[in-house]
C-alpha cells in the first residue's frame, strides 16, 4: 500500500484495538449495518492511510447510507451511548463481582460503540466528493472549500455546548464535575485523569465572562437544503461518537483499575483482552513500537514496527487551507483542554485538532495549525469564522513543532515552516 502519515494519536493501545476489531463486517453487522472500513494501518502511535483505503471506505459508505441514512446512524450511535453508560455504571456499582469478569464486560459493552469511529470516516470519504463537486455550480471553484464547510456546520451541541448551558443555567459546580470532568481525558482516550474541581471551576468563570455564541446558519440553495442537512448531521456525528467514546472510558476507569490491581500491573491500558484472558499480562509489550494492521477480515497486531517507507519531513511541513492568509508567531503546542492557558495572544497554536474547548486559545492565536482535519473540521469552521489563516491536515505538525519554535503560516499555500 502506498502509505501517507494520517495523524498521530497515543492513545492506549486497548483503545487503539478495540477500535480496528470496531471496523470489521462482523462488527458493523451487529449494528444492522451492512458494510466495514476495510483497510487501516497503525504503527508506533501513528495512524496511516493511502488511496486504497480511501477508496474502499467511500465504497463501503455508499452501500451502508442506502440501507440506513445517516439520520438513523446516527440515532442508532446516540441510543448506543446512553445503553453502554447505563449499564457500565450498573457494573461499578458491583463490588463482589470478581474484577476480570467485570473488565470482559466493560470491554464487549465499548466494544461495539467503535462501530461510529468508522461509519463517521467513510461517510466523510463519500460525501466530501459529492458536496464539493456540486458546490461548484454555486459558487466560484476558490470559494468551494468555505462553501462547503459554511454549509456543513451543525446545529446540534456538542457536550461542550451542552456544558456551557449548563454552567449558565447555574448548575452547581459538583453537579459539573460530575458530569464533565472526562473532557480533560478526551485527546488521550479516555485514560488520563479528569478535571479537577478547581479546573471545573476555572472553566466555569471563564464561560460565564464571555457571550453565549450564537450559531449562524448560512442561506442553502434549495437544491443543497437536503444534502446539506446530511452533512451536517455527519459533522455532528464526527465530534459526538469520540466524545461519548472517551466519555465511557473515562466513567471504565474503576472497572479497569480493579482487573490492574488483580492482575498485579500498574494499569491495563496498554493490555490486550486476548493477552490477558490467556495469562500473557507479563509480556508487556512496546506499545510506542508496536503495530496493528487490517486488511478486511484479518486483523494482526505486531510487536515491531512494520512502515518503514513513510518519511517525516520536520521544520517545513504541507497541508490543506482552510482560510488564507500570513502569520509569523511563537508555537504553542495544545494536546488536550488543560493546556489551552499556555496559548497567549500573537501565539500560534498547533494541535492534533480543534474542538470547543479550545475556542478560548483560538481567540489569541494569530494562527491555526492541525495535524488532522478537512474542510468541514472544527478548526476550519472556526478559522472561516475568525478569519484567521489556518492550515489543516498537515499529519504531523505537532511532531514538527515545540513550544517556544518561532514559526511562520503560509495558508495562501497551505506551508507551515520553523524560522
Amino acid at each position: 500500500m502506498r502509505w501517507e502519515v494520517w495523524l498521530h494519536r497515543p492513545y492506549a493501545f486497548l483503545v487503539t484495538y478495540l477500535m480496528f476489531v470496531g471496523a470489521t463486517r462482523r462488527a458493523f453487522a451487529e449494528q444492522g449495518i451492512k458494510g466495514e472500513y476495510p483497510i487501516v494501518a497503525y504503527d508506533s502511535y501513528t495512524w496511516y492511510r493511502c488511496p486504497e483505503m480511501i477508496k474502499m471506505a467511500a465504497a463501503e459508505a455508499g452501500k451502508y447510507l442506502q440501507q440506513k441514512d445517516i439520520f438513523t446512524l446516527v440515532t442508532q450511535c446516540e441510543n448506543l451511548y446512553q445503553q453502554i453508560k447505563q449499564e457500565t455504571k450498573q457494573l461499578i456499582q458491583a463490588d463482589r463481582a470478581d474484577a476480570l469478569e467485570l473488565y470482559q464486560r466493560v470491554v464487549d459493552l465499548i466494544l461495539p460503540f467503535n462501530v461510529y469511529i468508522w461509519v463517521a470516516h467513510g461517510c466523510e470519504e463519500y460525501y466530501i466528493p459529492i458536496i464539493t463537486e456540486k458546490a461548484k455550480e454555486f459558487v466560484p471553484e476558490p470559494e468551494v472549500e468555505k462553501f462547503v464547510g459554511d454549509i456543513s456546520k451543525p446545529t446540534k451541541k456538542t457536550a461542550h455546548n451542552l456544558m456551557e448551558d449548563d454552567i449558565r443555567q447555574g448548575m452547581s459546580l459538583e453537579k459539573l464535575h460530575q458530569e464533565y470532568a472526562w473532557m480533560k481525558a478526551r485527546i488521550e482516550g479516555g485514560f488520563a485523569p479528569g478535571f479537577s474541581l478547581e479546573e471545573m471551576k476555572k472553566i466555569r468563570r471563564e464561560v460565564l465572562a464571555k457571550t453565549a455564541e450564537k450559531i449562524e446558519q448560512p442561506d442553502v440553495p434549495k437544491s443543497l437544503r437536503d444534502l446539506s442537512a446530511e452533512l451536517q448531521e455527519l459533522v455532528f456525528l464526527r465530534t459526538f461518537r469520540t466524545d461519548a467514546l472517551y466519555e465511557l472510558y473515562h466513567l471504565a476507569q474503576p472497572i479497569f483499575a480493579r482487573a490492574a490491581e488483580v492482575l498485579g500491573v500498574e494499569s491495563i491500558r496498554d493490555c490486550l483482552p486476548g493477552d490477558i484472558k490467556n495469562g500473557k499480562i507479563g509480556q508487556q509489550r512496546n506499545v510506542s513500537q508496536s503495530a496493528i494492521l487490517k486488511y478486511c477480515d484479518d486483523i494482526v497486531v505486531s510487536d515491531c514496527p512494520v512502515i518503514t517507507s513513510a518519511g517525516r519531513e520536520t521544520g517545513k511541513i504541507k497541508g490543506a487551507v482552510a482560510w488564507p492568509g500570513k502569520a509569523t508567531g511563537t508555537a504553542k503546542v495544545v494536546n488536550n483542554p488543560q493546556q489551552v492557558d499556555k496559548v497567549n495572544k500573537g501565539d500560534i497554536l498547533v494541535t492534533p485538532m480543534t474542538i470547543p474547548a479550545y475556542i478560548v486559545a483560538m481567540n489569541r492565536a494569530v494562527a491555526f495549525v492541525t495535524d488532522e482535519g478537512g474542510i468541514t473540521c472544527h478548526a476550519a469552521i472556526i478559522a472561516r469564522e475568525m478569519k484567521k489563516p489556518c492550515v489543516i491536515g498537515t499529519k504531523i505538525a505537532t511532531q514538527a513543532f515545540k513550544d517556544g519554535d518561532q514559526i511562520e503560516v503560509d495558508a495562501d499555500r497551505g506551508i507551515v515552516k520553523k524560522l
